[in-house]
């Protein structure tokens, strides 16, 4: 589905900052990320490893470890502040109304507990039922994300499961108390595709049958492409272009997000070479001056080296943070320039303005 702009964001992130305070420095891990996420779509937060996409959603979660802290920022759940919240009441609300599938099963399923018993207790921690009826409860879940022979299954123990068996597991684990949005971290990591295309079809038709919205973090420009209805491009801790799928893949604005598009791989393409984006991806704990891709930028200017841009409305439902995305000047000097001419002709600037709700 794509989102009315009318419609109000189940999940709205502004200006989110992390930091982690190390031996060797600051990491600047979330550098004033924003974002919305609306009801019963599926946003795809994409990048390269090391873009801060895992730890923007530790942080919307207060899930941050030491040395880690959470700066500044809002996490806005249905008007809510999550970043308010005490642990107490985040406690209520992470696994009931936003559950969070992480990476690696092997590391989130204990070893020593059936995985029966894992998704019960989640199922008994939000809600007031009994041991029979968790487990009753348990038996479907794993019914509904295919898990074969549940009412045996339920007693196997993690390593008597193949990967793409706890990865499933994991997800029932994760839609037990049918929750309002699911954040997936990166859900099919070390599966082959058969098994990646599976666990995604199980997870549309989870998404149908309980109405979540759905956060899907990846590297995987195809796998956003198959799944996501819009897309917020994340480099060096920050949002740098959002968009719909659609609109991101015809056109992409941001000189990083084109790069990444050149790099994937095509069966119409006569070529024996795939074309990377250029340079490294930078040090979290020594971002460049200006604006942190201009290393790597083959359109960077003299400005791009000085000055930071924000994430701006280049065009209905497409915003970028460059200061020359395609078509546009956003440098500053330019907008100056385009509202006082405007203000001369006795109308409003006809630069693209900033969004307050969405500027990083």
């Amino acid at each position: 589905m794509s989102a009315d702009p009318d419609e109000q964001p189940v999940l709205e992130i502004r200006d989110l900052v992390t930091r982690f305070y190390t031996d060797e420095g600051t990491v600047k891990a979330v550098d004033g990320s924003s974002f919305d996420l609306y009801e019963g779509e599926t946003l795809g937060i994409v990048g390269e490893s090391g873009s801060g996409k895992s730890v923007t959603a530790l942080s919307m979660l207060q899930l941050v470890d030491s040395p880690g802290r959470i700066e500044r920022g809002s996490v806005r759940y249905r008007g809510d502040d999550l970043l308010e919240k005490s642990e107490t009441e985040m406690r209520s609300i992470r696994g009931n109304d936003i559950a969070m599938m992480f990476q690696d099963p092997m590391t989130s399923l204990n070893p020593v507990f059936t995985v029966g018993d894992q998704i019960s207790r989640v199922i008994k921690t939000h809600q007031d039922v009994s041991d029979a009826a968790a487990r009753e409860r348990t038996i479907e879940l794993m019914a509904d994300v295919g898990i074969p022979e549940p009412t045996s299954r339920v007693d196997n123990y993690p390593h008597q499961f193949s990967g793409g068996m706890r990865q499933r597991a994991l997800l029932a684990m994760a839609i037990s108390c049918e929750p309002d949005v699911l954040i997936a971290d990166e859900p099919t990591t070390a599966l082959d595709v058969t098994i990646e295309t599976q666990i995604f079809n199980v997870l549309d038709e989870l998404q149908e049958k309980y109405g979540m919205s759905i956060i899907l973090i990846t590297h995987d420009l195809g796998v956003v492409a198959g799944t996501c209805d819009r897309v917020a491009v994340a480099y060096g801790g920050r949002v740098v272009e959002r968009a719909g799928v659609d609109v991101l893949f015809e056109n992409p604005r941001h000189p990083y997000t084109r790069g990444l598009m050149r790099s994937i791989p095509r069966l119409t393409d006569d070529t024996d070479r795939l074309t990377p984006v250029e340079g490294d991806v930078p040090n979290l704990t020594d971002l460049p001056s200006g604006c942190s891709f201009h290393p790597r930028c083959p359109h960077a200017t003299a400005e791009c080296e000085s000055y930071d841009p924000e994430l701006r409305e280049v065009e209905p439902g497409r915003e970028a943070a460059c200061l020359h995305a395609r078509g546009y000047d956003l440098s500053p000097s330019a907008i100056e320039t385009e509202t006082e001419r405007a203000e001369a002709d006795g109308g409003g600037p006809t630069a693209p303005a900033t969004d307050g709700g969405a500027s990083q």
